[in-house]
């Protein structure tokens, strides 16, 4: 860990002791920067750090996990039939969306924007000179 970054930490209220272990935890220390710009303590930090730690030991590939609950779920076609049903159902709702979306918009083009039109101007224009005299 570099000494401008010791600095940074110290700013943050990290003590010596703290910023030497979280140096030796192997995390980047742009990580644990950032972490104590947004407001993580000490201890905050290090939880992060064992959970990451656990999360490794949680691995797919790794045969030592055991599951704690005893269950575990092997539908693996079920959950790509499910993926295929929400697909389809998500596409059939988008394109009922698009024909709703272009009906609205054939309403509104069609619409009269310039309010009631008047059936002869000239008996406008009369009406107008009635009311001025």
């Amino acid at each position: 860990m570099k000494l401008t970054d010791m600095i940074k930490l110290g700013s943050k209220g990290f003590k010596p002791a703290d910023i030497k272990s979280l140096g030796e935890s192997g995390i980047e220390t742009d990580e644990i920067i950032k972490l104590a710009e947004n407001g993580y303590s000490v201890a905050d930090i290090n939880e992060l750090i064992s959970l990451a730690g656990s999360e490794e030991s949680l691995q797919p590939g790794n045969n030592e996990h055991v599951d704690p609950d005893g269950l575990q779920d092997h539908s693996g076609n079920e959950g790509e039939k499910s993926k295929s049903d929400n697909t389809e159902a998500l596409k059939n709702e988008v394109e009922e969306l698009k024909k709703k979306l272009a009906s609205i918009q054939d309403q509104n083009a069609s619409r009269n924007l310039g309010g009631s039109d008047p059936e002869d101007p000239r008996k406008e224009v009369q009406n107008i000179f009635r009311q001025i005299y």
